[in-house]
């Protein structure tokens, strides 16, 4: 049983989601103002005055008010939550792909504020107007350094973009099927911008070299350049270097200051199977905790709780977790997840916690994106065998495609009776089945009561494949159904991409075995003491108990060897409707 833990207030619920979908939006407008601003490089392939001509379809309407605020907005919403959520990190133990993004982003600020203070700046304060041909100039011939930093900073930009968006887009399920075109788009598009810029370049440079100083000096006049304005670009470039570098070193630097604070506070720690135990930073998330002890495990999404795949089994500890988050709640209900599985990237332990990672340190995101709420985990289940009697028999007195034909027929009515109880078809046996109840319904008193409808349904339908046979069949078809309840483990099996839900435990086999008593006793009904007593079943007076150990168990089993279904009084059926879960 756990401990009910009380919601979040809505407000908090909805800005736990909206704050990454904020970066997420934020990142996407300036990419868009980027990708406008690398194909209007692609026109330096050309010359200088087709670039300008582009620039007023491309990057031009970027300066107009709405627009403007826009990009702004974007600008400062993304960098200042792209770093919030670095200094709340409490592990800095990343994926190499993770850092490089992180790294690329904070280098942008240092990288670009020359630019938009040469250009955008310049243009509202002072009035000095960008022509592409003197931005040329000013990069290519006069400060050829900063030209080859505007260079570096068109693949900083660019590069940190396409990871964002391969984060953002790894958990989709059409990804692999575009991911090449894209990759492709991420080289070719600053390829040719660059190399539009270069064009360009070397052709202000071929001008400059036949027109000398008189072309140099017009294109400053024309563009109204002034004393002043370069006065102001000089004295602001030192200042906003400082600046950048201080917005880049902030998160560390509120990173060491949080950790000095928390030194005083006793750690909570996770324990892993096989006994492990490691350490919480406290207001670590599970993954920081596990990345810091150099411990495997899987997130494809980075950690920003898209992708499900660094999911937990959280044992001991789970009562004192917060509730899932928004992101974590929308993430669990897409898998279907149990109410014991959380996310190790979304979760923030405050007492200590018992785990099991689910899914391999390799996953990938179609892994994550498997419903999980019956993968690998420990349930109780009521099982049914059903086995097919006479059926070799059956094989020697009919060809092989009746043979196949009648079993066909023998399963399709099997497996509608599952359907129509709610049963799951687990298991092919040769001339048999396995099937499950309470997958869905964590009320073993009603998956019982279901099991036993579900083994009405199949003798029922035995009895009308038989009439509906008669003709085709050498004797009437029978079968043995053994019922069982208890412990085992549910979850997807078989060899890759040919997996299906079933289980293995104990009391699979237990089952196995009291359907195989159904020969012994003569009956086509085997069900176990712990079946009638959990499900409060009314067995015919006079019926014997038998208690005996199974073929390859130690231990006894109680079961009754039953000639017709056990009943559940009408009395009964409501209380079982409103009873709670077990």
């Amino acid at each position: 049983m756990t401990t009910e833990r009380p919601a979040r207030h809505p407000i908090i619920a909805n800005l736990a989601i909206q704050v990454p979908a904020l970066r997420l939006y934020a990142g996407l407008v300036l990419l868009t103002y980027v990708l406008m601003h690398l194909t209007n490089h692609i026109f330096g392939l050309i010359s200088p005055e087709a670039m300008e001509q582009a620039n007023n379809y491309l990057t031009s309407p970027w300066k107009s008010a709405p627009l403007e605020y826009l990009l702004i907005t974007a600008l400062v919403t993304h960098f200042l939550l792209a770093t919030g959520r670095l200094a709340r990190r409490r592990s800095l133990r990343l994926k190499p792909k993770e850092w490089l993004q992180i790294t690329l982003g904070l280098l942008i600020p240092i990288l670009l504020f020359q630019h938009i203070l040469g250009t955008r700046v310049a243009e509202t304060v002072w009035g000095v107007k960008p022509p592409y041909e003197r931005v040329l100039a000013d990069l290519a011939v006069f400060r050829p350094d900063i030209g080859l930093l505007q260079a570096v900073a068109l693949m900083v930009i660019w590069t940190h973009g396409c990871i964002g968006i391969h984060y953002w887009l790894s958990v989709k399920p059409f990804y692999g099927r575009i991911r090449s075109l894209l990759g492709f788009l991420a080289i070719v598009i600053p390829t040719l911008s660059l190399a539009g810029y270069m064009s360009a370049a070397n052709t202000v440079i071929e001008r400059a070299a036949q027109g000398g100083t008189p072309y140099l000096a017009k294109l400053i006049n024309d563009a109204g350049r002034t004393a002043e304005s370069f006065g102001f670009y000089t004295r602001m470039s030192e200042y906003l270097l400082f600046v950048t570098i201080a917005l880049a070193a902030s998160p560390f630097i509120v990173r060491q200051l949080r950790k000095v604070l928390e030194r005083v506070r006793t750690a909570p720690s996770l324990k892993l199977p096989g006994g492990r135990i490691v350490r919480l930073t406290p207001g670590a998330t599970a993954l920081e905790a596990l990345r810091e002890a150099k411990v495997p495990i899987a997130s494809v999404c980075g950690g920003r709780g898209r992708c499900t795949t660094c999911r937990l089994h959280c044992r001991d500890g789970l009562g004192d977790l917060p509730a899932p988050n928004a992101i974590e709640s929308a993430a669990l209900r897409s898998i279907n997840a149990p109410e014991e599985w959380r996310l190790a990237c979304q979760i923030r332990p405050r007492a200590d916690l018992a785990i099991t990672p689910l899914l391999p340190a390799n996953a990938t995101a179609s892994d994550g994106r498997r419903p999980g709420g019956l993968s690998g985990s420990e349930r109780q289940v009521v099982v049914i065998f059903t086995d097919l009697r006479d059926s070799t028999k059956l094989g020697e007195t009919k060809m092989p495609y009746d043979v196949l034909f009648i079993l066909n027929q023998f399963f399709a009515e099997m497996t509608e009776a599952l359907r129509t109880t709610g049963g799951h078809y687990a298991q092919f046996t040769g001339d048999g089945l396995m099937a499950l109840y309470g997958l869905e319904d964590r009320n073993i008193r009603r998956a019982i009561e279901n099991a036993i409808r579900g083994a009405g349904e199949m003798l029922a339908r035995i009895d009308k494949l038989n009439n509906q046979l008669r003709s085709e069949l050498p004797f009437e078809l029978r079968i043995g159904l053994g019922i069982h309840v208890g412990d085992a483990i549910v979850g997807e099996m078989g060899p890759p991409r040919r997996e299906q839900i079933s289980a293995i435990g104990d009391s699979i086999n237990t089952t196995a075995r009291l359907e195989s008593k159904c020969k012994e006793h003569g009956v086509p009904l085997i069900i176990s003491e712990d079946v009638v007593l959990r499900g409060k079943l009314q067995i015919p007076e006079g019926t014997n108990l038998h208690r005996e150990s199974l073929r390859g168990k130690d231990r006894e089993v109680a079961y009754y060897a039953l000639s017709s279904l056990p009943a559940i009084t009408a009395r009964h059926e409501k209380q079982l409707a409103n009873a709670p879960a077990e």
